[in-house]
């Protein structure tokens, strides 16, 4: 994460002028820091006030592009500022989607963790070829139907600080099936081999289908390998074209005795994935 903290500090300082105002017609050039922050969204949200315009840079891509905050008490709503900045959001998502990617958002010089989703949805004002608006989260924001962060965004603001391996490691096997389905839901290759066996990183597979709903329902150390937890899991999957099912797999984890991190087996989410 600090090689992709350096390299972002210098394409932005070389090509980015970073507007950071409530007025839209200022534009200041401003000195970037390095690290990228963990920042309450209360904290956030006085630094990004409506109508605030700033940079959000795509942790994966590396693609940046400028925004404007509309709205929004518990999150952002935001929209791109112009049709050339929805094109380079479109390239990031080429197909508008719920799901969330890490993000970073670059205000008054600073970088900070976050968490966006690609579906234009609600009101909009800006005439940018973006019918509506979209969310981005910070750390301990949450949606507009919760009182508690979401999951999913959370997952995706620790990525974009470097803070993810840590995160994971101090995962139990149940919750650690809460991150795989995260990850699978999100197709997001990076987290997703961090949890599971290197040989079962099938994006291509598990991309058919959707965690719509699941539950551990065991978690329990074997008798017979003290480095392997016996991990059930109610699930409700979405599969293309076939529709739902909801059916008891299972999810053994083992655990590496010398970093002592977790590793789940997704063999019967790849069976399923793959009679799809």
């Amino acid at each position: 994460m600090n090689r992709l903290a350096t390299a972002l500090f210098v394409l932005l300082l070389i090509t980015l002028p970073v507007q950071v105002s409530s007025n839209d017609n200022v534009n200041q050039v401003l000195p970037l820091d390095e690290e990228v922050k963990l920042i309450n969204w209360e904290k956030v949200s006085e630094m990004i006030p409506r109508k605030a315009i700033f940079t959000i840079v795509d942790v994966e891509s590396g693609k940046s592009f400028q925004v404007q905050r509309r709205a929004g008490s518990r999150h952002a709503d935001i929209q791109p500022l112009t049709n050339k900045d929805t094109k380079v959001m479109k390239e990031i998502y080429p197909e508008w989607s719920w799901k969330r990617r890490a993000a970073i958002a670059v205000v008054d010089g600073q970088m900070i963790a976050a968490s966006m989703n690609g579906m234009p949805h609600g009101a909009g004002a800006l005439d940018n070829g973006f019918n509506g608006h979209f969310c981005l989260h910070f750390l301990n924001s949450t949606t507009h139907g919760s009182p508690s962060p979401d999951p999913a965004h959370n997952l995706m603001v620790l990525k974009a600080a470097g803070k993810i391996d840590e995160y994971l490691s101090k995962q139990n096997p149940s919750e650690l099936v809460d991150s795989l389905m995260i990850a699978i839901n999100n197709t997001d290759t990076t987290v997703l081999r961090k949890i599971v066996p290197h040989e079962q990183v099938d994006l291509q597979a598990l991309s058919g289908i959707h965690i719509t709903n699941w539950k551990v329902i065991k978690n329990k150390r074997s008798k017979k390998n003290l480095f392997l937890n016996e991990v059930e899991a109610k699930v409700e999957i979405y599969i293309e074209e076939s529709g739902t099912i909801t059916t008891v797999i299972n999810l053994p984890a083992k655990r590496d005795p010398l970093s002592s991190r977790w590793r789940v087996d997704i063999s019967a989410l790849l069976r399923i994935a793959n009679q799809s």
